[in-house]
């Protein structure tokens, strides 16, 4: 009897450890790969929204010292000086010089230098239409070292024009399917005429 007790226990036991090691079910592994795949279609894109906002808020945070850094500069050299903004291979870049100065190739910066941006992340443009002077309407900088748009301030830390209508640069993610055309994600950096009051804006205030 207890041999035959011995060889079932021993056979159930065979038995249980084949079960355990027999791994997943087809069925069980189609569940796991649809739950993935579901985790990740609700992940991804709050991902890239909270990336684009990251990235355009930085951007704008690259503006604003810019900006300030410049009108600081006016003010402690007593002379006119500028920053330049473009559009370089769809990257945007920046250059803070004397007014009289053309900015060199070593001055222009990648917006952002530390946010290493790819071509097509960031969205930048503006509403100045020449030197200190802006319209009603936000456009893209056209994507061309040769097109730059400029901001000076004068020795007093103003602007030199008495603009009536606020400066704008403005950087947002770009549209999904088209990267010539701002996305929802936008902010900007606002100079209030000639006074030179800079303040910072984000979606509606940008268009």
């Amino acid at each position: 009897m207890k041999g035959r007790f011995f060889e079932r226990s021993q056979y159930f036991v065979a038995q249980y450890n084949c079960q355990t090691n027999a791994g997943f079910s087809l069925v069980e592994m189609v569940a796991v790969v649809l739950i993935v795949g579901i985790l990740a279609a609700i992940a991804i894109p709050r991902w890239n929204t909270f990336l684009n906002r990251q990235r355009v808020g930085k951007a704008n945070d690259a503006v604003l010292t810019a900006l300030r850094e410049v009108q600081q500069q006016a003010k402690t050299k007593k002379l006119k000086y500028s920053v330049s903004f473009r559009n370089n291979n769809n990257l945007p870049e920046l250059a803070l010089h004397a007014d009289s100065d053309t900015p060199s190739s070593s001055q222009w910066k990648t917006l952002g230098e530390d946010l290493r941006l790819k071509a097509g992340q960031v969205w930048i443009g503006t509403n100045l239409t020449s030197k200190n002077q802006g319209s009603s309407t936000v456009s893209v900088i056209t994507n061309n070292v040769t097109t730059t748009k400029t901001i000076t301030f004068d020795y007093n830390g103003t602007l030199p024009i008495d603009a009536t209508t606020p400066l704008k640069i403005v950087v947002a993610a770009p549209s999904a399917s088209n990267i010539t055309q701002p996305g929802s994600v936008k902010r900007c950096v606002i100079i209030q005429t000639l006074l030179g009051g800079i303040r910072t804006g984000r979606d509606n205030e940008c268009n």
